[in-house]
């Protein structure tokens, strides 16, 4: 499970994209996965709190473990970043946002009975100066493991 908040501007409101990977052990230092993440809006601020379908997404990743808990990651990703109130406009509509990431991870161990480790997740988004709008660059992640 992964979860990642976005600032609201002065086109889009306030995010938090919620996803859920599945990955498969090539080797031992190697894994491979999908996902899908959903993302709802919050509204422009506390003051004015409107919850809404923002998007959905598709992803595919390639962990490689360097050292240690560090890994290079990389991933491809597929984004429906506008509003929708069902799933009939998705699947209509070719306003799918593709980006390329890469960059750093590390995994941190947790003592708690539920969430077993912690992926803390650095990538650059090499395709974001193509994005209309552009999105930022940058993206900090936080996953955990069950």
């Amino acid at each position: 499970m992964n979860i990642q908040n976005t600032r609201a501007s002065g086109i889009l409101p306030t995010t938090t994209y919620f996803a859920v990977t599945a990955g498969y052990k090539l080797n031992e230092k190697s894994i491979v996965g999908i996902g899908i993440s959903y993302n709802v809006g919050w509204g422009s601020d506390i003051q004015h709190i409107h919850i809404s379908n923002q998007g959905i997404g598709l992803r595919s990743y390639l962990d490689i473990k360097l050292k240690g808990s560090f890994f290079a990651t990389g991933g491809y990703e597929k984004n429906y970043n506008k509003v929708f109130t069902s799933f009939s406009q998705i699947a209509a509509g070719n306003l799918w946002q593709t980006s390329g990431l890469i960059g750093i991870s590390k995994i941190v161990s947790l003592r708690g009975n539920l969430v077993k480790k912690t992926k803390l997740q650095l990538l650059w988004n090499f395709l974001s100066y193509y994005q209309l709008p552009q999105t930022q660059p940058l993206l900090f992640r936080v996953g955990y493991n069950f």
